[in-house]
């Protein structure tokens, strides 16, 4: 059986609404290494080029290599079984990277060198770096991948705009965490006028996105969280962020768009918040060794869906058996009684995830629904 778009069933799942169903599939995004793996294909630009760095121009010379990796990205949701296209759109910050040995994995990407986010020192470290950096100006950004695959999206299916860059990441980014932190306590006022440049971007962006055709959904990520704790202390993120979240989600919501949140790390003290103040509609990212899929559903499964869970260490380093075992465990815990679950990754489809172990979940998730509601 194949399954055949239903965006409207999503809909309902992460409205929690109505009586259980169909369990539909959710991703944040799948790395192009991923969906190359996938269709057997290599994308016709370097899409990680336009990943990290959303561009504000296209090169001209570049529109047919862009647009055939839409569609490329467009047969790969529409192949797998999900609802929707996720496509990332944003601004692009000049920020400080450094890059990482060999040793790090960096084979895996198409210019073989890999980068980590500085967190040492960015490019704003007083008031005079605030004032001469180059902001980048609502009017002016584009979101021509949401826009063209609005218009080419299949039947039954819809557009997530996964919003690059979030409040938190983008705001520290640009100090590097480091200095961000010394910040708090030497400069609040500073740290705040970041906050407040890139949330009202964050917010002009998400306006935008919200009257694109077909784009139904707005992924709102900011990883705010590691093993055992916030980056910074919950009150910080309550001042300084979560204002912003509320802003963003109302923009969504007031265009009758759900708002997804994705944050990675133990951030739960931060959880009512999300919920109660701001109002997100799904929660999405989960890691067992911090917090099992299972016990965010039990804890909060009736206030907001829970999204994905199938833990990234499985997914990169167990047996295809391991993977099904796991996914059919979490489908019997959160969609035997109950809606508000999508089946996904505990984060994205990263290119370090064996494709075989990729497509196990996937298959079981159909394999579960065919089994208790006769579709895929």
């Amino acid at each position: 059986m194949q399954h055949e778009p239903n965006f409207e069933n999503f809909r309902r799942t992460i409205l929690r609404q109505g009586p259980p169903g169909p369990v539909p599939f959710f991703e944040l995004f799948a790395d192009p290494g991923m969906v190359e793996a996938v269709l057997e294909e290599k994308f016709p630009v370097n899409l990680h080029k336009y990943i990290e760095e959303p561009l504000l121009e296209l090169p001209e010379e570049e529109l047919p290599g862009l647009l055939k990796s839409m569609d490329m990205y467009v047969e790969f949701c529409r192949k797998l079984g999900y609802d929707y296209v996720f496509m990332v759109t944003g601004f692009s910050l000049e920020r400080a990277f450094q890059e990482a040995p060999d040793s790090a994995g960096s084979q895996n990407w198409p210019d073989g060198k890999r980068y980590w986010q500085n967190e040492s020192k960015g490019p704003i470290q007083n008031w005079e770096d605030f004032e001469r950096y180059p902001w980048p100006k609502a009017e002016e950004l584009s979101h021509m991948a949401l826009e063209y695959v609005g218009s080419v999206v299949p039947d039954g299916m819809k557009v997530a705009a996964f919003l690059y860059g979030g409040i938190f990441e983008a705001s520290s980014w640009l100090m590097g965490l480091e200095q961000f932190s010394y910040a708090l306590a030497d400069d609040p006022d500073l740290v705040e006028a970041i906050c407040q440049r890139v949330g009202g971007l964050v917010t002009a962006t998400t306006e935008q996105v919200c009257e694109i055709d077909n784009v139904d959904m707005v992924f709102l990520s900011d990883d705010l969280g590691f093993f055992s704790g916030t980056l910074v202390s919950p009150t910080v993120i309550r001042r300084y962020m979560v204002p912003h979240y509320k802003a963003v989600t109302d923009v969504a919501h007031d265009a009758g768009k759900l708002l997804i949140y994705h944050s990675c790390g133990n951030m739960y003290k931060l959880m009512d918040d999300l919920i109660d103040d701001v109002g997100i509609d799904a929660k999405h990212s989960y890691e067992d060794k911090i917090l099992p899929v299972e016990e965010a559903y039990s804890r909060w499964g009736d206030r907001i869906s829970i999204l994905g869970g199938v833990d990234m260490d499985l997914l990169s380093r167990g047996t295809e058996e391991q993977v099904r075992a796991r996914t059919r465990q979490i489908l019997e815990a959160c969609a035997a009684t109950g809606t508000g679950y999508c089946l996904g990754s505990g984060n994205t489809a990263a290119n370090y995830i064996p494709r075989q172990n990729y497509l196990a979940m996937l298959d079981e998730g159909s394999r579960w629904n065919q089994e208790n509601f006769g579709t895929v």
